[in-house]
């Protein structure tokens, strides 16, 4: 490290030489004495050191000098830095120029000549302890800046994740409060009405409420799984066992589940994914973001839609993409698909029922492992989700 710099400036070669002699055979350890005979070179040389960062603790400059004097030297220098101390050496500086170096240098010091050299070297003693003083607090002034900012920063995270947990909670109670209990409601006043009335129910009435009933008690399945599995992973408790799999087969098993649902409204659910690619993620969780998307697809394509799962490697990633022609959702709909402080609630196209939680569920296990996930959606038209996980491993 370059050490620091006492700059010494007076137009008599003399002067000069005795400035140097004297603060070189005490300071000349620590710092390096360097000279200039105008003013307008020493300002030169002065903006050199500043930009190579080298400090300047003190500045010494004669006042009565050809060209710049040293009061307006010790001005534009205080521009430059004003921590450095600036001290004004003459016997034949005017009120005037002390005033002007005072009030826009914050001249340190005033020595008249000729000047006792115990005088001058206690006061560059003391000035160099105030420059120095200045560096600890403006630096200890940046750290505690910095801290600061941790700190803040730290308060937001710790915020931020308070904020999630309790939209966590208060979603957690509202699907047990409501959108659990309501399908439970919907299930003992079907069946109670059946009790009560079996006799004299026709064929085609209980048939409609048996499918009813059994409608109803598969959401709600669905519903507890979902929130299960979103109560283990939020808990922690969830592990990751990524293996190599075939998504197509994964996707395969999902329709099966869901053709009932499929056959109902009469959507054709096409796999587009090719037989032979290999994926290496949580094949159970992977299994879930299918099931949840294709089931949400089903949820919002009207009678005789149709819903298509594809795949497209791009470097070391599928991205799939679920896509439908059916209800579509604004911009704003799709602003808080993911996010577990915004309930996005939207009956189906035969009014089926929903909280939002899979496809917050989807985006945990997603990123879980190693993807991510987004939508294309337009109101009347339809939707597209996508999402990518990693090609399988050698």
């Amino acid at each position: 490290m370059n050490r620091q710099v006492i700059l010494c400036i007076d137009d008599e070669e003399i002067i000069l030489n005795a400035l140097e002699e004297q603060l070189d055979n005490i300071f000349g350890e620590e710092y390096k004495i360097e000279t200039s005979d105008s003013g307008e070179d020493a300002l030169e040389y002065f903006k050199e050191l500043i930009d190579e960062g080298i400090n300047v603790p003190v500045v010494i400059s004669d006042y009565i000098m050809p060209g710049m004097k040293g009061d307006e030297l010790l001005k534009e220098i205080h521009a430059i830095s004003q921590g450095s101390l600036k001290i004004l050496l003459t016997g034949q500086a005017s009120i005037d120029g002390i005033s002007n170096a005072i009030n826009n240098a914050q001249l340190y010091r005033y020595i008249a000549k000729p000047w006792d050299k115990d005088d001058l070297v206690l006061t560059v003693k003391e000035a160099i302890k105030s420059f120095l003083q200045e560096l600890k607090i403006k630096k200890q002034y940046e750290e505690l800046l910095l801290l600061n900012a941790s700190l803040e920063e730290k308060v937001k995270q710790r915020t931020k994740a308070l904020s999630l947990a309790d939209a966590s909670k208060n979603m957690f109670f509202s699907i047990i409060a409501h959108d659990l209990k309501s399908p439970f409601n919907a299930l003992l006043g079907l069946s109670e009405i059946m009790i009560e009335n079996w006799e004299v129910m026709s064929n085609e009435d209980k048939i409609e409420f048996v499918k009813d009933i059994h409608s109803t008690s598969k959401n709600t399945f669905n519903l507890l799984q979902n929130l299960l599995e979103w109560s283990r992973s939020q808990t922690g408790k969830i592990q990751i066992e990524a293996s190599n799999f075939s998504p197509y087969l994964v996707i395969q098993d999902n329709i099966s589940v869901l053709l009932q649902h499929a056959d109902n409204k009469n959507i054709t659910v096409k796999n587009s994914v090719p037989e032979n690619i290999n994926c290496f993620a949580d094949k159970n969780m992977i299994s879930t973001v299918f099931r949840n998307l294709i089931s949400n697809s089903l949820k919002f394509t009207s009678d005789g839609g149709n819903i298509e799962i594809s795949a497209t490697p791009i470097d070391n990633f599928f991205q799939f993409c679920i896509s439908d022609n059916g209800t579509g959702m604004d911009k704003n709909t799709i602003s808080k698909l993911f996010s577990i402080t915004e309930k996005v609630q939207k009956a189906g196209t035969a009014n089926e029922l929903g909280t939002g939680l899979g496809l917050i569920l989807c985006k945990e296990f997603i990123e879980k492992n190693n993807g991510k996930i987004f939508v294309e959606s337009e109101l009347n038209v339809g939707s597209k989700f996508f999402f990518t996980i990693p090609k399988a491993t050698d």
